[in-house]
């Protein structure tokens, strides 16, 4: 399904957004993911977890027809229906050999446990996975989570010692994440790019209704997401238990009242009103 003629193109989050992030439902959001693939627009998942773990959740969801991001932006999969084969995955950002050497480096100054660190049965109880899905989150090609374990003190320093290697720290909804000079919002823009007709391509179609490329809409719940936030022509925040976590826009953005797979279909059924709403005229939508 490359490019694209969908006026909109939504890139998501999955635990606490998508998924539920106490059992990991998507139910509540079936029938939304349903209208989406009936109206041909893509789900683009982006998520910390790993390409074992997305592959087999993108068929789950049906969503094995487009491209994901995993491990947070360090990872592209332009794999479709077959699966991901290697020619398909793009690393960005370090290598997860790379984080490991300099983490084993720092282990001696701070206290913290990555996944490395925790093993297989170590990843399942903090994760409550069952040892075949723990297995697939261990499977990292160029992030490293962990448990922050010491001071906030200690913990920039941690971070301005992981900067000296061009490394960074980001929290996400459960662990702080090691990664290289990337992020979820920079693979978003790479993704988009490629799923997107050029603006001339856009403007030379005759039976198009759009005057430009597909809007870009992301949702998210953690800090960790704020970056495909920031760059989205329409942020979408869903609460955590203990409110918030990320900024929305005000005047553009959308931010759900219910928590995890029900506020996911909550938000994306105001963004498709919304769309519809503001499709005639097109110039005049505040969604752009």
């Amino acid at each position: 399904m490359l490019p694209t003629a969908s006026p909109l193109i939504l890139f998501t989050d999955l635990d606490g957004c998508l998924l539920n992030k106490h059992d990991y439902d998507w139910s509540p959001a079936a029938a939304t993911l349903q209208t989406l693939r009936d109206r041909q627009i893509p789900v683009v998942m982006n998520s910390s977890k790993t390409v074992p773990e997305m592959s087999q959740l993108a068929r789950q969801l049906g969503l094995a027809d487009y491209p994901f991001i995993s491990e947070n932006g360090s990872v592209i999969c332009w794999g479709g229906e077959t699966g991901p084969t290697p020619g398909d995955v793009e690393i960005i950002g370090a290598s997860r050999d790379h984080i490991l050497e300099v983490l084993k480096s720092l282990k001696h100054q701070y206290r913290f446990r990555s996944f490395a660190d925790l093993g297989l049965a170590g990843v399942a109880a903090e994760t409550q996975l069952p040892e075949d899905s723990a297995r697939m989150a261990l499977a990292r090609q160029g992030t490293e989570p962990l448990l922050w374990d010491d001071s906030d003190e200690q913990r920039a320093k941690f971070e301005q010692a992981l900067r000296d290697h061009q490394l960074t720290l980001t929290r996400g909804g459960r662990f702080w994440h090691v990664a290289g000079q990337t992020s979820k919002g920079r693979a978003m823009q790479t993704v988009a790019q490629r799923l997107s007709h050029s603006d001339q391509e856009a403007h030379s179609d005759p039976s198009s209704h759009r005057t430009g490329p597909p809007i870009l809409a992301a949702i998210g719940d953690s800090p960790i997401d704020q970056s495909m936030l920031d760059l989205a022509d329409v942020p979408i925040g869903i609460p955590t238990p203990s409110g918030l976590g990320v900024h929305v826009a005000a005047g553009r953005g959308i931010v759900a009242t219910a928590q995890g797979a029900a506020g996911w279909a909550e938000a994306v059924s105001q963004l498709l009103t919304r769309l519809e709403r503001d499709a005639t005229p097109p110039s005049q939508s505040p969604l752009h």
